[in-house]
């Protein structure tokens, strides 16, 4: 293999790997991290450089520009002699600047010859000079004056010497940040690229079916901790969303199937005897109370998914709750009174919110129902308004602290049978018409009962 085939193969291998880790966001802000640190420490290097090398330099060029003047402005006005005596004594004096004076007859100052090749001031050559012990070079020009040369120039070898250790200086410099950026960009690859892909693998296997897998919490509680806490919180309302759900296809499979098989029942056992004996009014009438009671399970579930959706049509108004709820107690004492149950209601002053008055009367008369319901006969119950909503106390069998979360869910009954009546849609209903008046439910015990305390507004009006 020829060394350019090699150079060729290994810069596709280095192409092909930029290009796979071009995908990961963790390396494109690593090489954009690296690339303005490289850019700041160049620009620092450049300015330091300026500062110092730089300044020498002009500080040089400026003693070169001054030296030239005076000595043209000393040979104009000075004769041969009287020149080269002040020329011998400014040669002296300086150390840091080179002066050479050539006439027709010699050459005088710090070299014994002046080259030729040199450009004339202000332009600068360098040239070599060959000392006793060195060769050294210098960076100078030529002044032609009345009736000579005269060489200014200063010693590059110095300067040549910092610029290389600067030079070597910036190079290493930025060779450590190109390190420390790669050093970087593998440590970000590997602690954040692995959180990731903690998530994503949480993520297939809750794709596969898994809805109990969470995200792994760290000790860190760093932002990937927070944002893996937020994750787990939503999977878990999700998979209570998804056994709600289970629960409710199977709550109504079987109230439908029930309701369905008794009705086909009824059906097929007059198609066999319809000739013999006909339906009467009481059979028909008793099939229509099945369907009404599939019609109004449908029916209820349909205004309880608007009411959690938001999606009621609904104007708020103002709202009476005393008025409205002595209508609820005209309409359920009938209820009460043929199970010999004492209902009372008190009333708070001043009871006004704004609110959707059909939705209050359902809310209160179906809180009201349930306690004449589950309340034993000559049992007490109580109906109090509130500023900002009422409260229903009774003093039946009441609710266990275990069930009172799983009563709020759709078509759930404490009665594992299902053979009372009832759809298990009335405080999932009551829970949705408070919540859709920015309120809330809450079920609390009697000792011995139940206490529903339904809030309708968070403020009063």
């Amino acid at each position: 293999m020829t060394f350019p085939r090699f150079l060729k193969q290994y810069a596709a291998l280095v192409i092909d790997w930029l290009k796979t880790r071009r995908a990961s966001f963790v390396w494109r802000f690593t090489l954009l991290y690296t690339a303005l640190l490289i850019t700041l420490i160049a620009v620092v290097f450049f300015v330091l450089y300026q500062l110092s090398i730089g300044e020498i330099s002009r500080s040089y060029q400026q003693q070169i520009q001054l030296i030239t003047q005076q000595q043209r402005l000393f040979n104009e006005q000075m004769s041969e002699e009287e020149y080269l005596a002040q020329f011998s004594d400014q040669t002296q004096q300086i150390n840091n600047i080179i002066l050479a004076y050539q006439n027709a007859e010699t050459t005088y100052g710090h070299l014994t010859s002046i080259p030729n090749n040199l450009l004339a001031c202000p332009a600068q050559t360098a040239f070599l000079v060959d000392s006793i012990s060195e060769l050294r070079f210098y960076i100078g020009c030529i002044e032609p004056l009345a009736n000579g040369r005269l060489l200014i120039a200063f010693d590059d070898e110095n300067l040549y010497f910092l610029r290389v250790q600067f030079l070597r200086a910036g190079v290493l410099a930025l060779l450590l940040t190109l390190a420390l950026g790669i050093l970087s960009g593998r440590y970000l690859s590997t602690q954040l690229l692995g959180r990731i892909k903690g998530i994503n693998d949480t993520a297939k296997v809750i794709q596969s079916g898994d809805l109990a897998a969470r995200i792994h919490i760290s000790h860190r509680n760093d932002e990937f901790d927070l944002l893996a806490s937020y994750i787990n919180r939503m999977l878990n309302q999700l998979e209570d969303s998804f056994h709600a759900v289970s629960g409710v296809t199977d709550s109504i499979a079987h109230d439908l199937r029930t309701t369905l098989g008794r009705l086909r029942l009824r059906l097929e056992s007059h198609l066999h005897s319809i000739n013999d004996t006909p339906i009467n009014e009481e059979q028909l009438q008793e099939m229509l109370e099945d369907l009404d009671h599939i019609l109004t399970t449908f029916s209820a579930m349909l205004e309880l998914s608007r009411l959690e959706d938001k999606q009621a049509r609904s104007q708020f108004r103002h709202v009476d709750l005393n008025q409205v709820a002595e209508d609820v107690i005209d309409l359920i004492q009938p209820l009460a009174q043929e199970k010999q149950q004492t209902l009372s209601l008190i009333i708070t002053p001043q009871s006004f919110i704004q609110g959707d008055k059909t939705l209050i009367f359902r809310a209160m008369f179906n809180t009201l129902e349930n306690a004449c319901k589950y309340t034993d006969i000559g049992g007490t119950i109580e109906f109090i308004t509130t500023p900002t909503g009422f409260i229903v106390k009774d003093n039946g069998p009441g609710i266990a602290d275990e069930f009172k979360d799983k009563v709020l869910q759709r078509l759930f009954r404490l009665e594992s049978s299902r053979t009372s009546p009832g759809y298990g849609l009335g405080f999932p209903l009551i829970k949705a018409i408070a919540q859709f008046h920015k309120g809330k439910l809450e079920l609390q015990d009697n000792q011995p009962g139940l206490q529903v305390h339904v809030t309708l507004c968070a403020h009063r009006p």
